[in-house]
C-alpha cells in the first residue's frame, strides 16, 4: 500500500489554495497512482481503484456537455478512486455526493494546470525525498519574491505556514516573539515559550525551532508548532530561516545607513540653527524621524576599559530595532548620544538605559524633555552635566537624569569655594570624624533618616536596624554636631552638608575620607 497520504499531497503536490472540500482530514486516505482525465475518449487510461483523479471542469465539458461534477463523482466513486480533485468552482451537490460513495474530493485554483500536478504528484508518489526538494527549491522562491518585495517577516511566515499546515512564529535574537501566523487562527502557545534550536514537546503539541543566523551574527529564531512534525516541516523551515536571512540582513544594511544619516541630520541640529529648517524636517521625515516630538537626550559612556563606544553603538541598534523605534544616534567624543522620542514619557528612555547597563558596563546622563529640535543643544548640554556629575557623585557605573540633580549642580559650581567648605565642615566635620574615628554609621543613619522624610518606622526598615539604635544614632547626631532634628533650620543644613559630602568627597563614598579643602587665598 502506498504510504503517500491526502495529507502528503495537499502539502507537497497540489498547488497552494487547494481546499478540501469533504469531511476527511487527509491523513488516512492513501493514494496508489494520479491520472487525469482527458478530454477525449477514453477520458482516462486506466482506473483500478486507489487513484487521485484531477478533473478541469473545462475538459469535462469537452469530453460530454451533459456531464455533471455529481455525476463524474459517482462514477468514479463505484470504480473505487481514492479522490477527486476539481478545478474551479465545486457545486454542493459533488460535495453531497463525494459523501456518499465516501471519496475525498478537493478544489483545485481556477487557474491551476492540471499537467504540472499530475507531475509533481507522480514525482511524490515514485521518489519522495526528490519531490521534497523539488518542492522546497519552489517554496524558497516564493519566499525571496516575497523578501524582495519588502513584504517582510509577516510573509515569510505565512507562505511558511501555508506549506507546512502549521502555525509559524518569529522571535528577534533576544528570544522575544516578534510575528506569528496561524492557518487556523486561534491560540499557537509561541508566546508562552523560549526559543532554544531544537525539538521541543509540550503534551500533544511539538515545537520546531531554529537558529537564524548563528554566534554573535544570530538575528532570531522560526519556530514551527504541530501535533507531528516531519522531514517536510523541518525542510521548509530551513527555506524560512534562509529568506529571513535575507530579509534581516537587508534590514541591518538599510539601518546602517540609515544611522550614519541621521547621525548627520544630528550633527547639523547640534552645530547651531540650521539654515532650512523645513527642509531638515522633511530630510528628519524621510529617516522616520518626527522633530515636532518632544525627546530626550541619552549620552552614554563606557564605565571602564571592558566596553567601547562602538559596543555600545551597537547594542543600542539593536534595542531601538526591537523596541520598533526611530532615534538618532551618533558616536560624539567619548559617549553615544541618542535622542529619544520622548511622547511616552520619561520611563521607556531610562528602560532602554537599564536594558544596555545590563549588557555593558555603562554611565549615563538623560537630559530634560526638549519639545523641539531647536532646543536639542541644550538638551545635549544637560545630558552632557548629568554624566559628568552623575559618575562624580554616583560612581562610574550611575544613570543619573538631569531633573534629579536639583541641588547638586550648584554644589558642584561651589565645590572649590572656601565657603562651600567652611559650610560643610561647620554642619557635618564632626560627625564625620566620629564616623572616621569610631568606625560609625551616622551618616549612613542621616541619608535613611531623610530618604524616610523623617519616619522613624520607615527609616529603620530603610537602614536594616531596630527603632531603638536609630533613635539611639539620631540622638548621638544631636549631641556630636549640636543640632535639634525636629528644628526645620537645622535639618535643611543637615541635608545639604549631605549633599555637599557627596559633591565634595570621593564619588559614592560616605566614609569620610576625602579630599583635602582648597587652600584659602592669602593677601
Amino acid at each position: 500500500m502506498s504510504s503517500t497520504s491526502i495529507h502528503d499531497l495537499l502539502r507537497l503536490a497540489l498547488p497552494a489554495g487547494t481546499r478540501l472540500m469533504t469531511n476527511h482530514t487527509g491523513e488516512r486516505v492513501h493514494v496508489q497512482h494520479v491520472t487525469s482525465l482527458r478530454a477525449t475518449h477514453p477520458a482516462f487510461v486506466s482506473l483500478g481503484g486507489g487513484e487521485l483523479v484531477l478533473v478541469s471542469v473545462h475538459d469535462a465539458l469537452a469530453l460530454h456537455e451533459e456531464m455533471t461534477q455529481a455525476s463524474l463523482v459517482r462514477r468514479l466513486g463505484e470504480i473505487g478512486v481514492a479522490a477527486v480533485a476539481v478545478t474551479g468552482e465545486v457545486d454542493d451537490e459533488a460535495v453531497i455526493c463525494a459523501e456518499k460513495v465516501d471519496i475525498v474530493l478537493l478544489q483545485l485554483p481556477a487557474d491551476a494546470s492540471v499537467r504540472a500536478i499530475e507531475r509533481d504528484a507522480g514525482y511524490l508518489l515514485d521518489n519522495p525525498r526528490l519531490q521534497i526538494e523539488r518542492r522546497a527549491s519552489q517554496l524558497y522562491t516564493a519566499l525571496t519574491r516575497q523578501v524582495a518585495g519588502g513584504h517582510g517577516a509577516e510573509a515569510v511566515l505565512r507562505l511558511l505556514s501555508e506549506a507546512t499546515g502549521h502555525p509559524a512564529a518569529f522571535y528577534d535574537s533576544a528570544g522575544a516573539l516578534r510575528a506569528e501566523y496561524s492557518p487556523c487562527g486561534g491560540q499557537t502557545g509561541f508566546a508562552e515559550r523560549h526559543p532554544r534550536p531544537g525539538l521541543e514537546r509540550d503534551g500533544e503539541r511539538t515545537f520546531l525551532f531554529k537558529d537564524v543566523g548563528g554566534g554573535e551574527a544570530k538575528l532570531g529564531f522560526v519556530g514551527l508548532c504541530g501535533t507531528a512534525l516531519d522531514d517536510w516541516d523541518d525542510t521548509a523551515a530551513e527555506q524560512a530561516v534562509a529568506s529571513l536571512q535575507l530579509e534581516l540582513t537587508k534590514q541591518q544594511a538599510v539601518e546602517a545607513v540609515e544611522a550614519r544619516v541621521g547621525g548627520d541630520l544630528l550633527q547639523t541640529i547640534l552645530s547651531g540653527t540650521p539654515p532650512d529648517m523645513l527642509g531638515l524636517h522633511a530630510q528628519a521625515a524621510e529617516l522616520g524621524y518626527d522633530l515636532r516630538r518632544p525627546h530626550v537626550a541619552l549620552l552614554i559612556a563606557p564605565a571602564d576599559g571592558s566596553t567601547t563606544t562602538t559596543a555600545i553603538r551597537e547594542h543600542l541598534e539593536h534595542d531601538l530595532r526591537l523596541q520598533q523605534r526611530r532615534a538618532p544616534h551618533m558616536v560624539r567624543e567619548d559617549a553615544v548620544l541618542c535622542m529619544y522620542p520622548d511622547g511616552a514619557g520619561p520611563e521607556q528612555p531610562r528602560r532602554v538605559l537599564d536594558s544596555l547597563a545590563r549588557e555593558l558596563p555603562i554611565a549615563a546622563g538623560i537630559s530634560s524633555p526638549s519639545p523641539t529640535a531647536a532646543s536639542w543643544q541644550r538638551a545635549y548640554a544637560e545630558a552632557e552635566q548629568a554624566l559628568a556629575l552623575g559618575r562624580h557623585l554616583f560612581g562610574p557605573r550611575s544613570v543619573t537624569p538631569f531633573v534629579d540633580l536639583r541641588v547638586y549642580r550648584l554644589l558642584f559650581e561651589l565645590r572649590s569655594s572656601t565657603s562651600l567648605w567652611d559650610f560643610y565642615t561647620s554642619v557635618l566635620g564632626r560627625l564625620v570624624a566620629y564616623d572616621r574615628d569610631h568606625d560609625g554609621a551616622l551618616l549612613q543613619t542621616l541619608e535613611g533618616y531623610f530618604a524616610a522624610q523623617g519616619n522613624l518606622s520607615q527609616a529603620a526598615k530603610l537602614l536594616q536596624i531596630h527603632r531603638n539604635t536609630l533613635l539611639y544614632r539620631l540622638r548621638r547626631i544631636g549631641e556630636i554636631a549640636g543640632v535639634d532634628l525636629d528644628h526645620a533650620e537645622d535639618a535643611l543644613a543637615l541635608q545639604v552638608a549631605l549633599k555637599a559630602h557627596r559633591v565634595l568627597l570621593a564619588p559614592g563614598r560616605m566614609d569620610g575620607e576625602g579630599r583635602r579643602p582648597p587652600e584659602r587665598s592669602r593677601g
